[in-house]
């Protein structure tokens, strides 16, 4: 028999046990290794796991779309320029000009019922000590067409006038050949054209009341 054979004869003799009294030893070669066997099947899965430690932050990420326009707002306040060139705030049925606000509901009344109106607001009889001032009242006055009555009058001391807190006045703007005092006028009333002009003080005017808006 050849080698191979001979080696065959020999591991399968000590397999089955029988090897040699003389020596009472075997020789056993291991064998070459199987194939590998297909893949068994997926087990249960397992128990979620602790949260783990959180990333850095990535980086920003591009703009998203426009979003559609939103609702149209409120109308705001209208500034315009006066015959001065002063800017004046246009508001509901006013004017703000500085820390002042003019305004006026339409109401008529002579001096005494356009003190107690602003008054009970408030406010105080519109008193103009500035030609900014002068300026924003015109405007209500030319807005309305109606002659105002102003918080100025000379009740006091004839010619002298004053502001309601008995201040004499600083600043003026009477019309040509004003104040004239005819008929006792102690009252002053404003045209539309800014002009002042002193008259009695039982007419019936446009009220413009004076706010401050602080």
């Amino acid at each position: 028999l050849g080698m191979c054979n001979l080696l065959f004869v020999f591991v399968f003799m000590a397999a089955l046990g029988l090897c040699e009294e003389k020596s009472n030893t075997c020789t056993v070669i291991a064998g070459m290794n199987g194939l590998a066997g297909t893949p068994g099947n997926h087990g249960l899965p397992g128990r979620d796991g602790k949260e783990g430690v959180k990333g850095l932050q990535g980086v920003q990420g591009p703009p998203g779309k426009v979003g559609p326009p939103g609702s149209k707002g409120d109308h705001g306040e209208k500034c315009q320029t006066d015959d001065n060139g002063d800017k004046v705030i246009l508001t509901p049925n006013g004017v703000m000009v500085g820390e002042k606000i003019f305004k006026t509901d339409g109401t008529t009344g002579d001096y005494d019922a356009a003190r107690n109106s602003c008054s009970h607001m408030g406010a105080t009889l519109a008193s103009p000590r500035n030609a900014e001032e002068n300026s924003a009242l015109q405007q209500i006055v030319i807005w309305h067409n109606r002659k105002a009555v102003l918080g100025i009058n000379d009740k006091a001391t004839e010619n002298r006038f004053e502001y309601l807190d008995g201040q004499v006045i600083e600043y003026t703007n009477w019309a040509p050949g004003e104040p004239n005092n005819i008929d006792n006028e102690d009252c002053v009333e404003m045209h539309p054209d800014g002009k002042w002009h002193d008259r009695t003080c039982d007419l019936a005017w446009l009220i413009i009341c004076e706010f401050y808006s602080h």
